[in-house]
């Protein structure tokens, strides 16, 4: 939060860039690839179906290499409102794409920005793919049942999902209490 409010109230170009992948768990190439067309403002949802891949410069499938659907939150349909309004003052080609571009970006160079940033304001250094995992593990946190942020984020396999498990601190205690398999007797 503290590293959000700072990058917008610096009116930073990569704030919603970086608030995107925060709330929505969307790789780089995938948030970069992003056009409006994939954004579905009735049933509040984000088709992610492509992949930017700056090495060959082109759009490809996604790393999983098939579609899926992420929900957008109260925050994240504020966010493309914004975009929205703006979307005017971008050069004609740039319209279609959600986010604003960055020659950074498009040359791959995305994590660098973010380090940069982060280290200039007094945050602790992170790659851009922390900003997904950051997201699993917030809402793995918020007790959101793993295979929805399986589905979410387009894992395959529990083994994914169990490194974010660790990473997420999510605790075990009491969850045995849903059992009620005996019947114990008050004591008298």
């Amino acid at each position: 939060k503290k590293f959000l409010d700072h990058a917008k109230q610096l009116n930073n170009p990569w704030y919603s860039i970086w608030a995107t992948a925060l709330l929505t768990g969307m790789r780089s190439g995938e948030l970069h690839a992003l056009e409006w067309d994939d954004v579905d403002f009735e049933n509040l949802m984000i088709r992610v179906s492509k992949s930017f891949n700056s090495r060959i410069n082109a759009v490809k499938s996604t790393k999983a290499g098939y579609w899926r659907n992420v929900p957008i939150s109260t925050e994240l349909k504020s966010i493309f409102i914004e975009l929205k309004v703006k979307l005017d003052s971008r050069p004609a080609e740039q319209r279609r794409y959600v986010l604003p571009r960055r020659w950074q970006w498009d040359k791959g160079l995305q994590a660098r920005e973010l380090r940069t940033f982060l280290k200039l304001n007094g945050f602790p250094s992170v790659k851009f793919h922390a900003l997904r995992a950051c997201f699993a593990t917030q809402l793995l946190s918020k007790n959101t049942p793993p295979a929805i942020v399986m589905k979410i984020c387009g894992w395959k396999t529990l083994k994914t999902m169990e490194f974010y498990v660790r990473l997420a601190g999510v605790n075990e205690a009491g969850a045995t209490e849903v059992l009620s398999l005996i019947h114990i007797s008050e004591p008298t």
